[in-house]
């Protein structure tokens, strides 16, 4: 059974005991036909996307080359075409630099005729979003935010009606529940969580203005779309989501009364563009008629001249940004392999502490095998090429979520990686890696290495658990205090230890969420949010080792 069977059922599960009964609104409507093409985090990807397979380099995706598909699937539609981006359509240094210029210009030049917003979208503040926004005429629709800055909920319109040859479609948008753990929003915009409520509140507003056909352009979890879907009746499409996967076949969604929404995601990066054919009679979708296909995008479609000609003058640009400074780190930054893998380090902390300042967690760690340069990085200003040294993954934040039971055997794992100065016989093949130590933020933990260590089998199963850990303390309301074992904490961690990555099954198998954010861009960030960018790199006694008196 695959992945996509398993969620569904878990969704169906779901249903049975949460559905809430709903007749959708009825009205009249015009029947008819449209094509819907879609583009689903684009992440400010204008250019295609490099990257190995095997020792092949392989193009893909990027929005100059999604244009040329876009024009051709125009050319080649005899029903009314219109096109959608889901959010996220912005991210990482193109989008920190430049506002959105690029990427709203080119979306206005392909004729988006309307998106929503992800998190990414608040990477930086309203007022970044704000100015981006003033770039583009494309409605912006989301249904379930409210803003304190007048504009700006001026700007961000709950639903649109578009036209559509003869018909009328009405848009909405969603943005993620948990827009408050992936983007830094303080207290400016208000999110409401009740999203059945607020879909069916669109619903009936856009009926009112006559809507034949309702789209959801989704911010939302797969899993919260298939379960959207399923307790509302009235929507007939249901297009994007916070996941960078793709769906390849037409996914109807059973809901109330036997109403059927269609599903569609078209990936990330510009790899795919979506291509829903959709067909309505009787105000409902016509199954046989309707389908969800995916529209490769590879170099070997002809670009859109004009984007192309916009993502490489944008890319000369953010080479030369790449080159200036970000920061000034008033200390050495030791980032030799010695010190990140055995003890407390200072580089670490300042890795560990820009996670928990962009996501707000409880704790931040991450593997020392993904700090890398194995050398004494000069005091002196940082530049994109060194963060690009220190962390060469650009591996993506998981937001986890652990007891403090687990959180303690996370610990254990990571404790079975340091060696005692003698009689400690380290054997690679039953326990962590090195690389796996964990450097940590908002919580102080104390390893006694006389105590035996965690072994582990090579595929990452459990041993025995060893009794090296000592105490663990978290930081709560600026107290520290002894982790709980049935309290939650949350942990932000990359992709490659919240994968299972060294050996952390504890981490892969605990409830977790994708922020779409890097490592090297909330580095880059932390840094140049301190006070002339300067950061001062130190150690503070978070991590102490015991080693036997023996030693």
């Amino acid at each position: 059974m695959n992945r996509l069977s398993k969620l569904l059922l878990r969704c169906l599960f779901s249903l049975l005991v949460l559905s809430v009964s709903f007749r959708a609104a009825e009205a009249r409507s015009a029947d008819g036909r449209i094509v819907v093409l879609v583009l689903n985090n684009l992440h400010s990807q204008l250019l295609p996307v490099s990257t190995k397979v095997n020792t092949t380099t392989v193009l893909f995706g990027g929005l100059a080359h999604a244009g040329g598909v876009i024009a051709q699937r125009r050319a080649s539609e005899t029903s009314p075409v219109l096109l959608f981006q889901t959010g996220n359509a912005v991210s990482g240094p193109l989008w920190r630099s430049f506002g959105g210029e690029p990427e709203f210009a080119a979306m206005e030049r392909l004729g988006v005729h309307a998106g929503t917003l992800g998190n990414h979208e608040f990477n930086y503040g309203t007022e970044h979003l704000k100015k981006a926004l003033a770039r583009t005429s494309m409605p912006v629709v989301v249904s379930n935010l409210s803003f304190k800055d007048t504009i700006l909920g001026e700007r961000v319109r709950k639903n649109a009606i578009l036209p559509a040859g003869g018909l009328k479609v009405g848009v909405f948008g969603l943005a993620s529940p948990n827009l408050f753990a992936l983007a830094d929003v303080g207290d400016f915009v208000h999110v409401e969580k009740d999203l059945p409520e607020v879909s069916r509140r669109m619903i009936a507003d856009l009926r009112k203005q006559e809507a034949d056909i309702v789209i959801l352009l989704s911010s939302l979890s797969l899993e919260e779309n298939i379960l959207l879907g399923g307790s509302v009746g009235g929507i007939h499409a249901i297009l994007g989501g916070a996941s960078r996967e793709e769906l390849h076949e037409t996914l109807f969604i059973e809901g109330p009364d036997g109403w059927e929404t269609i599903l569609g995601q078209a990936g990330a990066y510009g790899a795919f563009v979506g291509r829903l054919a959709l067909a309505v009679e009787g105000g409902k979708t016509t199954r046989e008629k309707s389908s969800w296909s995916l529209l490769r995008v590879t170099p070997q479609t002809e670009p859109d001249r004009a984007v192309m000609a916009l993502a490489m003058e944008y890319e000369q640009k953010l080479n030369e940004v790449m080159l200036q400074s970000i920061g000034f780190f008033s200390d050495p930054a030791d980032a030799r392999s010695l010190t990140v893998r055995t003890r407390e380090a200072a580089l670490g902390n300042l890795i560990t502490d820009a996670l928990r300042w962009r996501f707000k967690t409880d704790i931040g760690i991450i593997n020392a095998g993904g700090i890398r340069s194995d050398r004494v990085i000069p005091a002196g200003s940082v530049y994109r090429r060194i963060l690009d040294e220190i962390l060469p993954f650009e591996n993506e934040i998981h937001i986890v979520r652990l007891t403090g039971r687990e959180l303690r055997q996370v610990f254990e794992i990571s404790a079975s990686a340091l060696v005692g100065r003698s009689g400690d016989s380290y054997d690679p093949s039953v326990r962590t890696h090195s690389g796996g130590f964990l450097q940590v933020s908002g919580i102080r933990v104390t390893y006694a290495l006389s105590g035996e260590p965690t072994l582990l089998h090579p595929e990452g199963s459990l041993i025995r658990w060893g009794n090296r850990v000592r105490s663990l303390t978290v930081e709560r309301n600026g107290r520290w205090m002894p982790v709980e074992d049935y309290a939650v904490y949350t942990v932000a961690a990359n992709s490659w230890t919240a994968g299972g990555g060294d050996r952390y099954f504890v981490l892969r198998d605990a409830p977790q969420e994708k922020t779409g954010f890097r490592d090297i861009d909330v580095l880059a960030d932390y840094i140049a949010s301190h006070p002339g960018g300067r950061v001062n790199l130190s150690t503070d006694g978070r991590i102490r080792i015991l080693f036997p008196k023996s030693q």
